[in-house]
């Protein structure tokens, strides 16, 4: 191997093969596809889960499994994939760490990019999150969230900033992590120029997530601290913005429920205070007017457009 091919990075893993270049980030890196006779059984994988502490990481990397294949690497701590989905690596580990910026959530997904990003921004992009991992000898840098979604956002992010688009600031990070995620809830698919998305993650329509949204059906008349801005569930507003009660506990005479997370109803307050709730309430009363209707639950978009003058 002469220092060309050793500079611009031609090896490939073990149990790999390289099949020509490619440019990743205005790098070029080896094109590596894997070696069909290496390929790992899927009944290790399956008895590995079985040894994984956390069910959620567990389940997470199933579903990449139906989009990117057998994990590249297996043990009983995480899976990994490499070159795929727009990232150089992603590694969905054991863990569910609890992490409270911009709210609370936990973490085990980590997606990796090759970036080199200048030893002066590195104490910046820190304080903006510690979801920011940056390695400056490998020239790489990782983020590590919930979801592959989030990990994009956090990577373009980063990259904006290296690029002086935008100053390494905390607020201007969370509010992509909240924008992005404010999409979701409102049925809106969130992209990338250079995120494909292969297995869909940001699609709210994704099958994966129809179970996180039978839990948070419960959360609207659960118990406890979950859920709503009163604890005990979701809260229902009226057509005034007013916190009314718990969803489910409507009152005789009372309109067509809205019902709203604390998350979500935080997200509206920041927007436009009360008149943003209420707006939501009478958009839904307009859309879904039958308070009494049976059947599948129907999805009114929280956003609402004002009108022309």
């Amino acid at each position: 191997m002469n220092i060309f091919e050793i500079v611009e990075g031609t090896r490939c893993w073990n149990g790999y093969k390289k099949k020509g270049m490619k440019t990743m980030f205005g790098k070029r890196v080896p094109n590596c596809v894997k070696n069909e006779s290496d390929e790992y059984i899927d009944e290790n994988l399956t008895e590995n889960y079985d040894n994984w502490d956390h069910n959620e990481s567990a389940d997470y990397s199933k579903h990449l499994e139906k989009t990117f294949g057998t994990p590249d690497e297996v043990t009983d701590e995480q899976t990994v994939w490499h070159n795929v989905d727009g990232f150089k690596r992603i590694v969905c580990r054991n863990d569910y760490i609890l992490h409270g910026s911009p709210a609370p959530h936990y973490d085990f997904i980590y997606c990796y990019i090759d970036l080199e990003v200048p030893e002066d921004l590195s104490d910046e992009l820190a304080k903006c999150s510690g979801s920011i991992l940056i390695d400056h000898l490998k020239n790489e840098v990782g983020a590590r969230c919930g979801s592959l979604t989030a990990n994009a956002t956090t990577l373009n992010f980063v990259l904006d900033v290296v690029a002086g688009r935008v100053d390494p600031v905390k607020e201007e990070y969370e509010k992509r992590i909240l924008d992005m995620k404010d999409m979701f809830d409102e049925g809106q698919r969130y992209e990338l120029d250079w995120w494909p998305d292969e297995s869909d993650d940001a699609d709210p329509s994704n099958p994966y997530y129809a179970e996180s949204l039978e839990e948070s059906l419960r959360d609207w008349f659960g118990k406890g601290k979950k859920g709503g801005a009163g604890g005990g569930g979701w809260d229902r507003y009226n057509t005034k913005g007013e916190r009314i009660g718990k969803c489910g506990d409507r009152k005789k005479g009372e309109g067509k429920p809205k019902c709203l997370s604390k998350s979500r109803a935080a997200s509206l307050r920041r927007k436009g205070g009360k008149k943003a709730i209420a707006a939501a309430v009478r958009k839904k009363r307009r859309e879904d007017p039958n308070k009494n209707r049976r059947g599948k639950a129907k999805n009114v978009s929280n956003t609402t457009r004002s009108k022309k003058k």
